[in-house]
């Protein structure tokens, strides 16, 4: 699996501080050179406007749109290349020593095509809540049919709608959780080539920041977090001016948000061909 780490040229102090981090954990990676939104003659991200404002009750900034063409530009340097897998790392970002060890057993024979490496919000699920029986490689959603075990099941979720399909246990005493939708927040990811390929076309032209594509991405990915992050985002030093400080949208936004608010239909449809109406 290869790693990338994405970094902007002006910022040596955060590739000085990851590259310790990664170098004392013995992982090897390619820095790839950022596209810096504060210059006017970056190429940045494509959007649609107005669907965006509707989705997101707000413009894009510059900064985004340069952080989202990072990310694309990631996927096609990996796609170029004969890895199965790749962890992709921003440079805002504390990492944990288990990095190593889940890079060394991530169980590629599971099929997952995304992992949230860097969040598991507003998943509530805690390591404590489940009991993996020994020699169990796997649990799985219990169908509609079981109502016990269902409610219990949905103790783990976070509203009807955010699902948890599968729990993996990793021999380092963490799990993967295979969902629908996957945790926003792209400082730490693992991504297939089938993955990289789709979000390529879910991003051509933004709907959402680029942390949300995969939840907007077709192609029957199968996605998922860990319960206890590996990567932590370093929250005081954004390279994004004016993200979230916004006036608020206008009168005739707001009332095209109920008719036109992306509703994640291609998703949703690949869902279900992946897990079965009785999963849901």
């Amino acid at each position: 699996m290869k790693t990338y780490l994405i970094n902007l040229d002006r910022r040596a102090d955060r590739l000085d501080f990851v590259s310790r981090q990664l170098e004392e954990l013995s992982i090897p990676f390619i820095r790839f050179a950022a596209i810096d939104g504060q210059k006017q003659e970056a190429s940045v991200a494509n959007y649609k406007r107005w669907k965006f404002i509707v989705n997101q009750k707000k413009s894009p900034v510059r900064g985004e749109l340069a952080c989202a063409a990072s990310h694309r530009e990631v996927w096609k340097q990996f796609l170029a290349s004969d890895s199965a897998y790749a962890l992709i790392l921003e440079d805002d970002i504390q990492i944990s020593s288990e990095l190593k060890d889940f890079l060394e057993v991530f169980p590629e024979n599971l099929g997952l095509d995304f992992v949230n490496l860097s969040s598991k919000d507003p998943y509530r699920i805690r390591m404590d809540d489940v009991a993996m029986p020994e020699g169990i490689p796997a649990l799985k959603r219990p169908k509609v049919t079981d109502r016990k075990r269902r409610k219990q099941w949905r103790a783990l979720e976070w509203r009807r709608s955010w699902r948890i399909f599968a729990l993996y246990p990793m021999p380092f005493g963490n799990l993967i959780c295979e969902c629908d939708p996957a945790p926003a927040l792209a400082s730490g990811y693992v991504i297939s080539r089938n993955a990289a390929e789709n979000l390529l076309t879910a991003s051509e032209s933004l709907v959402s920041p680029i942390d949300l594509c995969w939840r907007y991405a077709s192609g029957k990915l199968r996605q998922g977090f860990l319960v206890e992050p590996l990567i932590s985002q370093v929250t005081n030093d954004s390279d994004i001016p004016g993200r979230f400080d916004q006036p608020r949208i206008s009168l005739c936004y707001r009332l095209l948000r109920p008719f036109s608010k992306n509703r994640r239909w291609k998703r949703r449809l690949d869902v279900m061909f992946l897990y079965g109406l009785l999963r849901h």
